[in-house]
Order: C-alpha cells, then sequence, then structure tokens
C-alpha cells in the first residue's frame, strides 16, 4: 500500500484528525467495537494486534489500556517505537475524532493506515461486507493557535461526547447539565476523564506531552462546563466549521 502523500506532516505540530464511516454506518454503536477501535489505536502506535485473539481477550485488554493497566503482552506484537502521541480522542458512533503529535516522520500516516485498515479487515470479516469502510481520505487539520488548540480540545472531548448523550443537543438545547457532566466523566471512549479527570489512560500522551500542548493548567469544573455549554450554544455560529471537520 502506499501511504498518502498529499500532507507533509511535520514533527512537533499537533494535528486534528477526523474520519467517518462511508454512508453515515454506525459502526461503532455497538460497545464491543468501540472497545476494539481503543485496543487497534494503541496497538497500530506500537506495532500489531497478536494473531487469533477472541472478543473477551480484546476486550480485557481496551478496558485494561483505559484503566491505566498494561495490556497483556501476548495480546500485542511490538514493532517500533510509538508513531504518534494522543493528545485527545474520542469515539463515536460513526467517526471517531483525534489530537495527535506525530512523533517519527509520516507518524500520523503511518498510524491511520495501519488502523483503518485494520478495524476495517476486522468489520468486513464479521460482517460478511466487501470494500472500503472508511471515507476516503480522512480529513486533517493542522492546530497553529491557542485559539484552535481550546477549541478541538472542547470539541473533541465535551461537544461530541455530548453528541451521544443528547442527539441534537446542538439544535434543541441541553438538558439536564449536571447529568451530561456525569456522562462526560463517565463515557469511557473519549479522553475526558483523562484530561479533565482523575482516570490515566495507556492511550493518552505522558503528562509531559500534554503539558507541552496543552498547557499546565488541564482542569475544568462543573461550573466552567455549564458556562462552557451556555457561551457555545450563544456563540456556536461564530465558530469556523472548518476548524472543527463537522
Amino acid at each position: 500500500m502506499v501511504l498518502r502523500k498529499e500532507i507533509a506532516f511535520e514533527k512537533s505540530i499537533p494535528y486534528h484528525v477526523l474520519t467517518r464511516a462511508i454512508d453515515g454506518r454506525k459502526i461503532f454503536a455497538e460497545e464491543d467495537n468501540c472497545y476494539r477501535c481503543i485496543f487497534r489505536m494503541y496497538a497500530a502506535n506500537i506495532g500489531k494486534p497478536a494473531p487469533h485473539l477472541h472478543r473477551q481477550d480484546v476486550i480485557k485488554a481496551a478496558k485494561a489500556l483505559l484503566n491505566g493497566e498494561a495490556a497483556p503482552e501476548k495480546f500485542i506484537i511490538i514493532e517500533h517505537s510509538p508513531l504518534v502521541y494522543f493528545l485527545s480522542f474520542v469515539v463515536v458512533p460513526d467517526h471517531f475524532h483525534f489530537e495527535l503529535v506525530s512523533d517519527v516522520e509520516n507518524g500520523i500516516s503511518k498510524l491511520m493506515q495501519k488502523l483503518k485498515g485494520g478495524f476495517a479487515k476486522f468489520f468486513n470479516k464479521r460482517t460478511e461486507r466487501r470494500g472500503n469502510l472508511f471515507e476516503r481520505p480522512y480529513k486533517i487539520i493542522p492546530i497553529q493557535t491557542n485559539f484552535q488548540a481550546d477549541a478541538i480540545l472542547r470539541y473533541i472531548n465535551v461537544i461530541n461526547v455530548l453528541d451521544v448523550y443528547q442527539p441534537g443537543w446542538r439544535k434543541e438545547g441541553l438538558r439536564g447539565k449536571k447529568t451530561a457532566f456525569k456522562f462526560l466523566n463517565e463515557y469511557p471512549f473519549s479522553s475526558f476523564s483523562d484530561l479533565f479527570g482523575k482516570r490515566k489512560s495507556k492511550i493518552i500522551a505522558p503528562r509531559e506531552i500534554l503539558e507541552k500542548y496543552l498547557g499546565k493548567e488541564i482542569t475544568i469544573s462543573q461550573e466552567e462546563f455549564i458556562n462552557f455549554i451556555k457561551d457555545f450554544l450563544h456563540q456556536r455560529s461564530l465558530y469556523n466549521s472548518s476548524l472543527f471537520l463537522e
């Protein structure tokens, strides 16, 4: 396979990466597939999943990684040092978002090729289908300003998770803000609780990397969250949609 060549990824610059399933297919509507995606994110970054893994093996490994534990050695074949650092991530029913910093030349391209190809192979075999599973090419934008960094951080970790909590909330308004805040903390398939809560998953970059790119004060209180939602609803027309790659 040929890696995508249209973008020369620079090291030490964070990128917002988005890929969607074709035709809005909800490939991550089942928790099992979300856990498989999480596991493959980690495995693709350092090598590949071991062959002949059973469903429970993958879920067990993914939960261990999210809980800050090492995945069993027999589940992953390590082939190289990490390709990227994950600054943020979220997996929702029909797509996923990442905020990534490449740690090697073309690290993002290599990760995305391995992750998308590996998951598509699994999904197609399981559902007896053929063809592309994800839209091509994936979307990507460099993050070069403080405004972008703050907006993408909240877009990935807050806004997309709220789309799962209450589909249509962006037009209808958010109901049950306290419950929503609880959902943000408990939704396992995003980095919200790694950045703003107590979880320390193995997926997310080390603290010193997060501080370098996201700042030393990565905190958000319930009051700040509610104020952010109010401000978002009021100011959403001022946001540049191309920034978020909706």
